[in-house]
């Protein structure tokens, strides 16, 4: 079997299935095209893709957006699926054997193995566009908040585990929640976290904290209370306070998602406090935002009101009497 056999197999397979497969062909001749810049042929494609890993495909991914003079990070990752999604078939199918990428590919996110946090690393290191300012959708906070549970059940760590997985993974749960501004974190102290009572204090608003957010910060506060005895929560793993820019929270949030802007999840969550009635005063005075992104959040709430309106009002006018005979 050649490459383009494989390929044709698992489109077909694609579309018994009922699948979009636009693009899909495309994008696998590009990778066959990166492919030929690296010495391969027909004759020797298995047994490469067969030595494949992450290196590899990192590489493939960099010829394509080189190639194709991509800038989106949505266009990259649609690349970056297709493959995953044709390596995995064509692994299962048996037309090459490749175990160590295929357990690349289902490493959890906090492994240094794992092949989509190394992917997004890079994608969020190399391609800037509209997708960095979007709001997160609840799918993705949603997904976001699985991911940091995943890496947050990791007892024994050590100390650059501890800074750029464990501490960010906490940070971002915290801002899911509370939406509070990532300059406001490092100032949080030892005393604003009552784990008895399950409770935050930020800016002189006391919350109740999740279940399972109270178990982590006891497992935090375990791990803190070996490194340092200061007043300050969060610390890095020598003992000293966080800075106020994002770092390790940022990079580790690439990771994740591709994307590496916390004020995506801020916004988000601002926009759902919006929704629940909380007054911009108290949002503002708990999260530390200013003007601009509140803003932002109150155009985004407009223009789904606004939607919501039309079409309250074009059901309304069908279901009048009159309507059926007009």
């Amino acid at each position: 079997m050649n490459f383009s056999d494989s390929v044709k197999d698992f489109i077909a397979a694609k579309q018994e299935a009922s699948a979009q497969v636009q693009g899909y062909e495309k994008d696998l001749n590009i990778f066959w095209t990166f492919l030929e810049t690296e010495k391969v042929s027909e004759s020797t494609w298995r047994h490469v893709l067969g030595g494949a890993n992450t290196d590899l495909i990192i590489k493939s991914l960099k010829y394509y957006v080189d190639h194709s003079k991509v800038t989106s990070m949505s266009t990259a990752n649609r690349f970056i699926s297709v493959f995953t999604e044709y390596f995995q078939y064509a692994y299962e199918k048996k037309h090459f054997s490749n175990k160590e990428l295929y357990e690349e590919m289902h490493a959890p996110i906090y492994s240094d193995r794992s092949y989509r946090a190394r992917i997004n690393t890079w994608i969020s290191k190399n391609l800037k566009d509209k997708e960095s300012t979007r709001v997160f959708n609840e799918v993705e906070i949603q997904e976001l908040i699985g991911l940091c549970n995943d890496t947050l059940k990791v007892e024994s760590m050590d100390d650059e585990y501890f800074d750029k997985k464990f501490v960010p993974a906490l940070i971002i749960k915290l801002i899911i929640l509370t939406g509070i501004k990532y300059k406001l974190i490092p100032k949080l102290k030892l005393a604003d976290v009552n784990l008895r009572y399950g409770t935050l204090t930020i800016n002189n608003y006391e919350i109740h904290l999740p279940h399972m957010l109270i178990d982590q910060f006891e497992l935090y506060s375990s791990l803190r209370n070996k490194r340092t005895e200061s007043n300050i929560l969060f610390i890095k793993s020598n003992g000293e306070q966080l800075a106020e820019i994002t770092g390790f929270t940022a990079t580790f949030l690439g990771s994740l998602t591709s994307r590496t802007d916390i004020q995506g999840i801020i916004r988000f969550v601002i926009i759902e406090m919006m929704k629940k009635g909380i007054t911009i005063d108290i949002i503002k005075e708990f999260t530390g935002v200013g003007n601009t992104i509140i803003n932002d959040c109150l155009q985004i709430i407009n223009k789904d009101l606004h939607m919501e309106r039309k079409i309250f009002l074009d059901s309304t006018l069908r279901a009048l009497k009159t309507f059926k005979y007009l």
